[in-house]
């Protein structure tokens, strides 16, 4: 086209400027056969222009008679891909309505699973394991995993939380182990933070904590309760003294404050009868707070510990605790003189947190007590008590 207006524009030069240059007007001579035509310069050049034009023109008419079966076939693509996309978007729709039957009927009618696009075959296999086509399901992730690195992470993802939701936590940590750090947000944590819930391991979601937090998979108050839930399991799960030391060494300094923490680190060296280590950490524990939790911890000792005995009777004489830690501080103090054999103290104790608030464990041990006293009748009064209230509150309770 440029060559052509070029040529154009010279020729119209040469017309304007030619006879300007000339003595007198030339004359052309057009030859047909027998028949000769003669003309002026510039009406030879006009004719020359418009012949070239008219075949321009006839030239483009040619070309696009000859490009309509393309252009209609492109048309003909160009609306079914749209139709194509129409469809595909419709099934989405559907998906997301939880009409997993009608989104993946649709998906199978717009192509089939080799012609699928990825995000297709993710949905596809997404409605069909929600109506229980597992085979097809399975299909479908085989072939998205065959379209490059991204979608098979795609779909490594999509099996893992396909596989949590039928319970089976193993395999999913299979599939997300084999990320291998690949993916990271908070949607993958999340999926390895359920994973580990399942299995109740507290110790991986510990050792991935940081982690978590960083992508907001959890909150710090939510592994906070992670932590001590690992915590509590590594004390009950303890069968040695040396394992319980351990757990206890690597305890923050705040952790050896807790009320909640202590009483079952305590219990634990109790139960391993390590006497003078229970002494220590508990009158360490009591000198620095009076927290009413711990001392409620002592009540269920089954050993009496004599120095601690006499700490508690030291606090109780001296009115030092608030009336809120009165129950506690009376339960733990009988409970540790009834373990020393001091049955007579122990009444008094009991009964005076009896007063205080009436409860099933108290009428049970003051019965106990009773009985050792020779005193069977009144015991058996308190046992009936005991059984009454805990029927009642079995009767009367709405949520379990």
């Amino acid at each position: 086209m440029i060559k052509l207006l070029i040529l154009l524009l010279f020729t119209c030069v040469a017309i304007f400027v030619g006879p300007l240059l000339a003595d007198t007007q030339g004359f052309v001579h057009i030859v047909f056969g027998e028949r000769i035509i003669e003309t002026s310069v510039n009406t030879a050049v006009i004719l020359y222009i418009l012949s070239i034009l008219i075949l321009f023109v006839v030239y483009l008419l040619l070309k696009k008679i000859t490009n309509i079966p393309s252009r209609i076939r492109q048309s003909f693509k160009t609306r079914a891909f749209n139709k194509k996309l129409s469809v595909q978007d419709e099934a989405f729709i559907d998906f997301s309505q939880g009409q997993f039957e009608q989104s993946l009927g649709l998906l199978k009618h717009a192509s089939t699973l080799k012609k699928m696009s990825e995000k297709s075959l993710l949905v596809a296999a997404q409605a069909a394991f929600s109506l229980e086509l597992y085979d097809f399901t399975r299909k479908a992730l085989d072939e998205a995993q065959s379209r490059g690195r991204q979608a098979k992470l795609a779909a490594d993802i999509l099996r893992a939380k396909l596989n949590l939701d039928i319970g089976n936590a193993k395999v999913a940590l299979e599939y997300l182990d084999g990320l291998k750090g690949a993916v990271k947000n908070k949607y993958v944590y999340k999926l390895f933070l359920d994973c580990y819930l399942a299995n109740k391991d507290y110790k991986k979601i510990c050792e991935n904590t940081k982690e978590m937090l960083k992508y907001g998979a959890l909150t710090k108050e939510q592994a906070r309760g992670y932590y001590i839930a690992k915590l509590e399991k590594d004390v009950k799960e303890a069968d040695s003294e040396g394992a319980l030391e351990q757990i206890y060494s690597v305890l923050s300094r705040e952790d050896k404050r807790n009320s909640k923490i202590m009483g079952a680190i305590i219990y634990k060296f109790l139960k391993f009868g390590n006497m003078q280590k229970v002494q220590n950490l508990t009158l360490d524990l009591l000198k620095e707070e009076k927290d009413p939790v711990f001392i409620e911890s002592i009540s269920n000792w089954n050993v009496a510990v004599p120095e601690v005995l006499i700490l508690l009777k030291k606090y109780a004489s001296k009115n030092v605790l608030s009336s809120q830690v009165d129950l506690p501080l009376l339960k733990a103090m009988g409970n540790l003189e009834f373990r020393a054999g001091l049955d007579p103290d122990a009444l008094d104790d009991y009964k005076k947190a009896l007063a205080i608030e009436p409860s099933p464990d108290v009428y049970i041990r003051i019965g106990t007590i009773l009985t050792n006293l020779k005193k069977v009748d009144e015991a058996a009064e308190y046992f009936r008590k005991a059984n009454a209230m805990y029927f009642e509150d079995k009767a009367l309770t709405i949520i379990k």
